[in-house]
């Protein structure tokens, strides 16, 4: 009986086997690539406009856009999304991550399905409108499951590679749309939610949620899958710590039924008062207008703004290459500048970078500005606007979707990043709504001296008011905005490289 009792101390004691870097890595790139075949999607809805537009607007065909109808074929995505993303924020508790993924690829079928068989102007509206209902379900879900699988360390680079997806998207609908006709191109868009639907179906849930729910099990199941495939003792530290961030999380759950008044607690806490309080509390409310800000400014900085009329603004400045062409190189450029991103966000912080790409792409409008007021030769947009795609890429485009998946805190989570997505895009439907009214207001070079002046006063706003996240743990963030610390690491600590605490 000794020796069992000696032979059992032992193998508790025994040492855990160390997982190399790259093993813990892969699974959670292979969760995040399934996640980001969604982020592709999207990609693919935001970017169609332009072809659609381009070979419809005026085309006298069996579909014809004038410049009205094509504003409201180019907007009426951002119309629709915040409904998404509220509706996406609420439901994506109760269901979970995976399943909130899975489910969202319907209505990106739908609407696929409907603009390949369109013969009116009003079925492009309603699948427009369906593709903007469905990329606003799919932004809380994608952004949160990420924050929620990774670690510090590996969260910055997997958060910038889900924009990566996004940009690729692009690239690859603008390359298609060149080469085939728009109805080609969108019936090659239809295979991805169904690509996508098998992929997400492969991968775990978030062990966070499922804590939150109770299931440890299941929850102990996925962190080792997400950690490489490893045995239980190796994930039972981070999977207590994880336990320990919910009890401290003021939110119902069946982790802490041994608390007394639980009952009282979750009855106080579920009520609609409660809740708005919870959004007014620092943590809550001060990351959430500093994201909303942020998107402020990513239309602000123009390219997105003019991206649905890019061919028409590649016309009216008579630039010396082929439109169709040059808005496949541009959107390289933009893939570049994320891929940068995703290699450089580890070492110079996001902070950084959203200051380098504010400051460029100002500087390429003021000069694109210059250019359309006739002070520059035909010659400079086109390389202007190559520099504008690759800075917006390399920061002002991935960084506010990834400040999503980290600043706020576990509880609200959901429901801040769909407020703030919604907000996003009602910021995207009127800037992309009035820039053909605007342009006709202030001419092509006023429009780019906007653009320029806003991007500057967008690095000021952020270099005041954004704190570097790069590495710090979700803990370490919320209490930065909760007690105006500033975030840091001790010297003479190592990194923590949990995700949640």
């Amino acid at each position: 009986m000794k020796d069992k009792d000696e032979d059992k101390t032992k193998k508790e004691k025994a040492p855990i086997k160390e997982i190399s870097t790259f093993r813990r890595a892969i699974p959670q790139v292979l969760a995040c690539t399934a996640n980001n075949c969604i982020l592709f999607d999207n990609g693919l809805v935001l970017s169609m406009p332009t072809i659609v537009i381009a070979a419809l607007l005026d085309s006298g065909g069996d579909i014809s856009l004038d410049a009205e109808q094509a504003t409201w074929f180019a907007s009426i995505a951002y119309l629709c999304q915040p409904l998404g993303s509220v509706f996406s924020g609420m439901m994506m508790e109760p269901l979970g991550r995976k399943k909130s993924m899975m489910l969202l690829n319907i209505p990106f079928l739908t609407a696929w399905t409907m603009l390949y068989l369109a013969n009116s102007v009003a079925t492009l509206y309603i699948a427009g409108a369906i593709m903007g209902f469905g990329v606003g379900c799919t932004e809380a879900p994608i952004l949160t499951y990420v924050g929620e699988i990774t670690e510090p360390r590996f969260r910055g680079t997997l958060t910038s590679y889900a924009q990566l997806c996004g940009s690729l998207a692009y690239v690859v609908l603008y390359a298609i749309g060149y080469l085939t006709t728009w109805r080609n191109t969108v019936l090659c868009c239809a295979a991805v939610p169904v690509i996508t639907f098998i992929a997400v179906s492969q991968v775990p849930e978030t062990p966070i949620w499922l804590i939150s729910k109770g299931r440890l099990q299941e929850a102990e199941s996925a962190l080792r899958w997400l950690r490489g495939w490893v045995s239980p003792e190796a994930v039972a530290e981070e999977l207590q710590t994880m336990i320990t961030y919910q009890k401290d999380e003021p939110v119902k759950e069946n982790v802490i039924s041994s608390m007394q008044s639980t009952e009282a607690l979750v009855n106080e806490k579920t009520t609609l008062l409660a809740r708005t309080k919870y959004f007014l509390r620092p943590e809550m409310r001060r990351p959430l207008l500093l994201v909303i800000a942020y998107f402020f400014f990513f239309y602000a900085a123009g390219l997105q703004t003019f991206r649905p009329y890019m061919v028409k603004v590649f016309e009216l400045l008579n630039m010396p290459t082929d439109p169709n062409e040059a808005t496949v190189i541009i959107s390289i450029a933009g893939f570049v500048g994320n891929a940068l991103c995703m290699v450089l966000v580890c070492y110079i912080g996001k902070k950084m970078l959203s200051l380098i790409s504010l400051v460029m792409s100002a500087l390429s409008c003021l000069l694109l500005s210059a250019a359309a007021f006739g002070y520059l030769s035909n010659s400079w947009p086109y390389p202007l606007f190559l520099i504008l795609s690759f800075f917006t890429g390399l920061g002002i485009a991935p960084i506010p979707w990834m400040l999503q998946s980290e600043l706020y805190p576990f509880r609200g989570k959901c429901m801040a990043a769909g407020i703030a997505a919604a907000a996003s895009y009602l910021i995207g439907f009127a800037a992309t709504k009035s820039f053909l009214f605007l342009n006709s207001v202030f001419q092509l070079y006023g429009m780019f001296l906007i653009f320029g002046v806003l991007s500057l006063c967008g690095a000021l706003y952020l270099n005041r008011k954004m704190p570097e996240t790069e590495g710090k743990t979700l803990a370490e963030i919320e209490a930065f905005f909760n007690k105006k610390k500033l975030l840091k690491t001790p010297a003479d600590e190592p990194p923590t490289y949990s995700t949640y605490m």
